[in-house]
């Protein structure tokens, strides 16, 4: 094992441009440098004086450029290397070395080109996270309400924020499409760099487990690691609730031993996980809670159609709060968002004010305005602990008849099923099961596994997931409560190969005009 450069390891590229070499002996330099912490198996052929990128997609590969082939799930990138060299590449990093290997090109064979890519990404963009403020949310639910709040109220106060999570990546009021919870390596490093050319100072950031096994998050500085809550979700990935549950340990873990550098780990202390974390990290704890003792406490919590209040008990005074978010997990939600802002440095009475005001986020137990009298909630609830939640919140303040849209993804996690159908009938007066993102499995599978878990006949199957949102509101009466569960702010369903744009708010309204309100339709 090697380290290409090692010379040159310990200089980063201000000292190097500030050196009286030529241009030539400059990118030379360069290139050492970005390679001088890779550990190597063996390097095949001459590393080239200067490269002009780093790229994981063969389809993005472009002239002079290094290609980094990663084993995925269902693509090996070793597969593409002819097609990156006939675009230009000249530096092929490796895990398997290729039989035959080309003379154009230079191979650097390494034992993990995850991690490879990791180190290079990093050098390559010159460490951006070091030069950001950087908060990493994660849990199984609410990761997004808690990402959006902290960088709407953090804007509202003038910091020059980015945001990366589920919805989109937001650069400073620059809005762009986000494909993964937690953006692969190299566009997550990418993103950063343009954050602090953007000139950003804080980043709030989803984190799942998935980015955290995989090694998405390699090289980032967090100052703020905040958990949500663990229930089951991913199963398929990690295998079992333990391998779930330290898949997002790794967050607190990775906030480092250095305890010059300040960083504070913000724990739900209702979460049972939460003792596990306290032990894997050496970070600051703050707590929040509603039923255990905690640094920010909520009692006496009142539950309304559009608004939940409460006492804020802390260490330094009681408060009375009164949110635009319905339901007890959004109190945990709001809770952690105080936690991140107070230990920010905020003015705790502007926090408050400013969360008095701040709505949740699109698709997150979001109202659809009908125009008549049946309610329509929409959430991306698609969890049995999260099903539960938002018809438990549904219920304090709803009086007639919950009618349930329960979808679930194609290919995956099929031993939640029965139990999301379990909770769903259990809560609901009557259950429309449904797909969400179908991919290649047929939707009657997907809703035979939901059903197999009811505990009452007051359900029905409808694969087709437009067809079961017009089945509801045709069904629905008035104060009626129609919860659409399991897409949230998607706007597309993924079924096959393709995207298939799908806006279920206009499927609804448009069902509310097909179907005016006049007497229940008869369910069975």
């Amino acid at each position: 094992m090697g380290k290409i450069g090692n010379i040159h390891k310990d200089l980063n590229e201000d000292t190097i441009i500030n050196i009286l070499v030529s241009e030539k002996e400059v990118a030379i330099l360069k290139t050492n440098v970005l390679f001088s912490n890779v550990s190597t198996i063996k390097v095949h052929g001459e590393l080239p004086i200067s490269v002009s990128n780093i790229f994981s997609d063969s389809r993005e590969v472009t002239t002079d450029s290094v290609f980094v082939c990663i084993k995925g799930y269902t693509v090996d990138g070793h597969r593409y290397i002819s097609s990156a060299i006939d675009k230009g590449a000249s530096v092929i990093v490796v895990q398997d070395l290729p039989n035959e290997l080309d003379e154009r090109v230079c191979y650097v064979h390494v034992r993990d080109t995850e991690r490879a890519l990791g180190q290079l990404a990093n050098v390559f963009f010159d460490y951006p996270s070091t030069k950001l403020r950087i908060i990493g949310v994660t849990g199984t639910n609410g990761k997004t309400t808690v990402s959006s709040v902290i960088n709407n109220v953090m804007r509202r106060e003038g910091y020059k924020t980015g945001l990366s999570g589920t919805i989109e990546i937001d650069i400073d009021g620059e809005k762009f499409e986000s494909k993964n919870t937690t953006s692969d390596v190299l566009t997550m490093q990418r993103m950063l760099k343009d954050m602090v050319e953007a000139g950003v100072t804080d980043v709030v950031m989803e984190v799942s487990s998935h980015g955290l096994v995989l090694g998405r998050l390699a090289g980032v500085e967090f100052q703020n690691g905040v958990f949500t809550n663990l229930t089951q979700d991913h199963l398929d990935f990690h295998g079992t609730m333990e391998h779930y549950k330290n898949a997002k340990g790794l967050l607190f873990a990775q906030l480092g031993q250095d305890l010059r550098k300040d960083k504070a780990a913000i724990l739900n202390s209702d979460d049972d996980a939460s003792n596990d974390y306290i032990t894997m990290t050496s970070a600051r704890i703050i707590t929040y809670g509603i039923k255990n003792d905690a640094d920010f406490k909520a009692k006496d919590i009142k539950f309304y159609e559009n608004k939940t209040s409460f006492t804020l008990e802390t260490n330094f005074g009681v408060f009375e709060m009164e949110i635009p978010f319905v339901g007890e997990f959004n109190v945990y939600n709001v809770l952690s968002v105080i936690c991140v802002l107070w230990d920010k440095g905020m003015p705790f009475e502007r926090i408050l004010n400013h969360l008095r005001e701040t709505p949740p986020p699109s698709g997150r137990m979001q109202t659809l305005e009908t125009g008549d009298k049946r309610n329509v909630i929409i959430d991306y609830a698609h969890t049995e602990d999260a099903i539960g939640k938002v018809l438990d919140s549904i219920r304090m303040f709803s009086t007639n008849k919950i009618i349930s849209i329960i979808g679930t993804g194609g290919g995956r996690d099929k031993d939640k099923r029965p139990k999301m159908g379990r909770i769903a009938t259990e809560k609901s007066e009557y259950v429309i099961f449904t797909t969400d993102n179908p991919l290649d499995e047929p939707g009657e599978e997907i809703v035979q596994g939901l059903a197999a878990g009811a505990i009452h006949d007051e359900f029905e199957c409808i694969p087709d997931r437009e067809k079961a949102i017009i089945r509801a509101v045709e069904i629905a009466g008035e104060g009626d409560v129609i919860l659409i569960a399991g897409k949230g702010h998607e706007n597309y369903q993924l079924i096959g190969k393709e995207s298939v744009p799908f806006d279920e708010k206009e499927i609804t309204l448009n069902a509310v005009k097909t179907y005016p309100l006049t007497e229940s339709i008869p369910t069975t």
